[in-house]
Order: C-alpha cells, then structure tokens, then sequence
C-alpha cells in the first residue's frame, strides 16, 4: 500500500469519527406523566347514595375521656321542581296512577287539610318515575334547580297579575277563612334543608302564598328610635297549609290538584289549575331531590 493510499484511509477515518462525536438529530420525547392543571379545581363532590338497610347495631364501649361529637354530615343538593300542565282530571281522578303513591307520608290531619284546600300529595318512588319523565317530554315540562346546602325564601311563580280573585281557606283548625284581592301573583314559598339527625331524607315545605300588587300604607318603627315611619308595602298573604315532610332521597315529592280543586276559590283551583282560551289544564308538580356528600379523596387545589 502506498504512502497516498493510507493518507485517504486516514483522512475518512477521521472524518467519520467528527460526524460520531456531534450532535444527534433530533428525536422525540417520551410523553410526561399526566398531571393535574393548576387551574383547575379538583371535584369536590361526589353523589350520596342513602342506605337501603339500616346498619347493623354494635354497642360500643364508653369512652374513658371526653370527646367531640362527631360532625354532621354536610350534603349538597340538587332539587329539580317541575311542573307539568296535562289535560283536566288527568291525574286527579287517576286511582291507577295513585296506588303507585305513598299518600300516608303525610300525617292524616296533614292530608285532610291539604285535600280540602283542594291539593293532593304523596310520595313516589325514584323508580316509579319512567311514566312522569315521558309525561315532561311529551308536555315540554317546566323545570326549575335549585342547588345549595340549604334552601330558604325560594320563590316559584305560579300566575301573575291576576285582576281579582277570591279565595277561602281551610286553617289547622278547620277554620274556614275568605279573602279577596284586587290585582295579585300567586307563587309558592319553597324551601329544603336536611332532616335533622338523618341525612337520608330531605325536609321540604311549600306554602302557597299571595301578593297583592297594591301597595298600602304602613306605620314601622325602628329600634331606638320613638318616630315612627311611614313606609309603602305589598301585602302578602302566606296560607299555611302545612305542606311540609320529610322525602327521602330515593323518591320524588308529587303534587297535584285534589277533587275539591273544582271549586274557583280553594287554594288548588288557584295554584294547580291552569284556564286558557280553548280549555281547562291541571298543574302537576314533581320535586326530584339530588345529594352529593364531599369527596374526602380530592385534594385541595392550590
């Protein structure tokens, strides 16, 4: 081999050990581990399931110190109020529709209040609800949410400026009490909480209550002051009619027109039926209860 040929062979020698020793072309990274965005909230909730048995009892032993009670349960709900306007006597008169009704979850002097103020109610099981949830689709039914820990002073219309109306009243006491009013709204006064000491029923109370358009004069006083001042108010009649219970989470709250609605001055005729140009409709109103208890799991998004 001559003295040329080697001088080649080590000139692509070294040529091709600079090309090694360089930079690499570039390649593809491995894909980092998915990771929580800090701008995102972790969910904080999760649904509650209520217990279908109750817990086995186990006596547990005193304890020797003093201890704190253990927290109430905080729940957050999600209450769905619909109202659905079906042709008259569809599901007042429907003895088939309630059979499938717990109407005794009300007490007795509760029921015969409220039928005699022309409103019936009843308790319907969650799984009971196929035939209502076809009857809102087919009827375009009206829905309201409601969302929170608790629910006070929650205002659902039910008819605005009614010219005149006259109503008469059933009280607790089998009172029967009358009114009239000149140009008025009804709506219902609805509120929720959780049943005290049992975190699987919701408590519910509605109250039908009117308002008068009107404003009239009014004398109020103020604490520490001796003057009195004159202040113009809307009147508002609240009718207790004692629609309150405890619905478990498991069903759904109904009410409808009882048969004493047929009368034009009872609380049902007023609330629950609905007059238009060409017919008469009943009012049917369901309350869905929803509860989500917080996830213990999420961590605390900072």
């Amino acid at each position: 081999m001559t003295y040329l040929h080697r001088a080649y062979i080590l000139a692509a020698f070294l040529a091709l050990t600079i090309v090694g020793c360089g930079a690499k072309p570039d390649a593809a990274a491995p894909s980092a581990p998915a990771t929580a965005r800090q701008d995102e909230a972790p969910q904080l909730y999760v649904p509650y399931t209520p217990a279908t048995q109750p817990a086995e009892i186990v006596t547990a032993p005193l304890p020797e110190s003093p201890r704190d009670a253990r927290p109430a349960l905080d729940l957050l709900y999600s209450v769905e109020i619909w109202e659905i306007e079906l042709p008259r006597d569809s599901v007042t008169t429907d003895e088939t529709f309630w059979k499938r009704v717990d109407e005794q979850s009300v007490d007795l002097s509760t029921y015969d209040q409220l039928f005699k103020n022309g409103i019936r109610v009843g308790q319907l099981p969650m799984g009971e609800l196929g035939e209502i949830r076809k009857l809102i689709e087919e009827r375009k039914g009206k829905r309201t949410q409601i969302q929170g820990l608790e629910g006070k002073q929650v205002v659902i219309p039910i008819r605005s400026d009614v010219p005149r109306q006259v109503l008469f009243y059933v009280d607790r006491a089998n009172n029967l009490i009358g009114r009239s009013y000149d140009r008025s709204e009804n709506y219902f006064a609805f509120s929720f909480e959780t049943t005290p000491r049992n975190p699987d029923r919701i408590r519910i109370a509605l109250t039908p209550t009117v308002r008068a358009y009107d404003k009239k004069p009014q004398y109020t006083t103020t604490g520490g002051k001796a003057d009195r001042e004159l202040k113009f108010v809307a009147e508002e009649s609240h009718y207790d009619t004692n629609l309150r219970t405890d619905l478990g989470l498991n069903s759904a709250l109904i009410i409808a027109p009882s048969v004493e609605a047929r009368f034009n001055s009872t609380l049902g005729n007023a609330f629950l039926i609905v007059r238009t140009p060409s017919e008469e409709l009943e009012r049917l109103i369901v309350i869905i209860p929803r509860a989500f208890k917080r996830d213990e799991s999420a961590g605390t998004a900072r």
